[in-house]
């Protein structure tokens, strides 16, 4: 009798411990998916191009159906939508587990954030195309923001995760950095500062010709290339420049060198630079703002030269003149969003996609 009245205790006790391991199971799950569908947000915003408004529709598929890289049976995918204007993009990130186990919804608002550049941009050039040179330990390139108003950017940004490994090598035989340099290109992710980084909405060329339609005065014409029907402020010949004053920081300019130049004595700038050839720098050089090569892109920076702002070089091309990155001497290349205001504001600068808040979307 006794037994008999234990029995359906014991039954309900063993049936209630294994309802708690299934409710744990399933928390477990719950949350993991949770996790997983955040993943999502975070990698669509490393893959959305650096731009300026946001062009998305409910169809939009931002990240398309991934597996996670860790979590066996899970997986997520991302789509976008524009709010009005496209000034934000609302981001929704869904998460499944094992055999649809548990499923996770996160719903996020994300805008433009700061400049997508780095200290130096490669965005578009390949690794088969390029050509890098960094010779001695004394030049420095240095994604921390100088002037504090911006969170770092990496030292050398690229698009290309070939050309990444070739720059950090730790070889100089196709122009990657000697373990001696490491140290020397430093910024966002630690040192050495070569990322990967999304492509940029614009081309170099179509962003360069941009700043060349916008200023009123001209002396050498409108670029055959460029549709404006505003000319540069200053058009320069290819040749040798010492002791000039290429703007101030009272009163900026946009300069455009065409041909191969070579500057060696006292130059200096603010504004936006562009040079459609072969760019040497030597001597006593020091530019504040937006630096632009492209055309044929072969850039050498050597004795105390300085680049305060960004340099950004073309898109290589898969066939000579190839890309070529030459820093050497006590170069500087120093990232500095206060100088590149006024590249800004005459074209807007591509921005990075920033999360503004997410939250879960519950059914």
């Amino acid at each position: 009798m006794i037994t008999a009245l234990l029995f359906p205790l014991l039954f309900s006790g063993v049936r209630f411990s294994s309802l708690n391991l299934q409710m744990s199971s399933n928390l477990k799950l719950s949350d993991t998916a949770l996790q997983v569908a955040d993943t999502g947000i975070q990698h669509a915003l490393a893959v959305i191009p650096s731009g300026y408004n946001f062009n998305y529709t409910s169809t939009t598929e931002v990240v398309p159906l991934t597996a996670h890289p860790t979590l066996t049976g899970f997986s997520y995918r991302v789509t976008a939508i524009n709010t009005a204007g496209g000034v934000q993009a609302i981001l929704t990130s869904t998460a499944t587990g094992p055999n649809n186990s548990a499923t996770k919804v996160v719903t996020a608002y994300v805008s433009r954030g700061t400049y997508g550049l780095g200290a130096t941009s490669l965005p578009g050039s390949t690794a088969a195309a390029t050509e890098t040179n960094f010779s001695g330990t004394s030049f420095s390139i240095n994604g921390t923001d100088q002037c504090g108003a911006a969170p770092a950017v990496p030292g050398i940004a690229v698009t290309d995760s070939e050309l990444q490994t070739e720059i950090t090598n730790n070889t100089t035989s196709d122009g990657g950095l000697a373990s001696n340099q490491m140290n020397l290109v430093t910024g966002a992710g630690g040192s050495p500062s070569v990322s990967k980084v999304a492509p940029m909405e614009q081309s170099v060329t179509e962003m360069a010709n941009a700043y060349l339609c916008v200023i009123l005065t001209c002396t050498g014409g409108v670029p055959p290339d460029v549709d404006c029907t505003q000319p540069s402020d200053t058009v320069l010949c290819g040749q040798n420049y010492t002791g000039e004053t290429w703007g101030t920081s009272i009163t900026p300019q946009i300069t455009q060198i065409k041909g191969n130049a070579q500057i060696s004595g006292n130059v200096t700038g603010y504004g936006v630079l562009i040079v459609d050839g072969a760019l040497d720098i030597a001597g006593t050089f020091e530019f504040h703002g937006l630096v632009i090569a492209r055309g044929d892109i072969q850039v050498q920076i050597a004795g105390n030269a300085g680049i305060y702002g960004s340099l950004m070089l073309g898109e290589s091309v898969t066939y000579d003149p190839q890309v070529e990155l030459d820093v050497r001497g006590n170069a500087t290349i120093r990232y500095n969003s206060c100088d590149l205001a006024a590249a800004d504001g005459w074209v807007r600068l591509p921005k990075l996609a920033k999360l503004v808040a997410w939250h879960e979307k519950l059914n």
